[in-house]
């Protein structure tokens, strides 16, 4: 879900006008929910991004391409194992291993980022649009923002435990940062 989502690339060399290819050099990615006894939080802790951008003088002009996987078995759950194992169950990681975003279109106006794509988890898609914040730091730029979605979108069936005692809520919030880099 980090997605997902979230998230968001953006690049180039200062200075010039350029268009290049860029990977993620460090990602957070975080999923937050809650349910009917306590608030949860999975971090991906392996998030793939890559896209193409055209910049101006160290600023964003363009992004061509967007893509980000997120492999769902490196989601992991601050409730441990079972939360993890849950989490896997209900994405259907055996059969759709990666949740995957692909920018359709992506608007740069300053440091503002408007990103409509494809959002695939669990193997159902949606067209979403993602807003983000960019800003050019030393040898790239610093992407970061979030989203909310509910489970039912993408037809996941919420957690339970405890013989359905404890139930997961259908809000999740996906936050993400990315530093890319050339």
């Amino acid at each position: 879900m980090r997605t997902i989502i979230s998230t968001i690339i953006l690049l180039t060399s200062f200075g010039l006008a350029a268009q290049d290819m860029y990977t993620a050099s460090t990602v957070t990615l975080t999923i937050d929910g809650s349910s009917n006894v306590h608030d949860w939080t999975s971090t991906a802790t392996e998030v793939l991004v890559t896209g193409q951008f055209q910049s101006t003088g160290g600023t964003i002009t363009s992004i061509e391409q967007l893509n980000v996987r997120v492999p769902v078995r490196k989601i992991k759950s601050t409730k441990g194992s079972i939360m993890d194992n849950k989490t896997y169950d209900a994405l259907n990681a055996s059969k759709f291993p990666n949740i995957t975003f692909k920018a359709t279109n992506v608007d740069v106006d300053g440091d503002n980022i408007k990103a409509t794509g494809t959002l695939t988890i669990a193997g159902r898609y949606r067209t979403v649009t993602i807003l983000a914040k960019g800003k050019a730091v030393s040898g790239g730029y610093e992407i970061s923002g979030s989203y909310d979605l509910k489970m039912s979108q993408y037809a996941i069936e919420r957690p339970t435990a405890m013989f359905g005692t404890v139930a997961t809520t259908d809000d999740i919030k996906i936050k993400f940062a990315v530093r890319l880099k050339g």
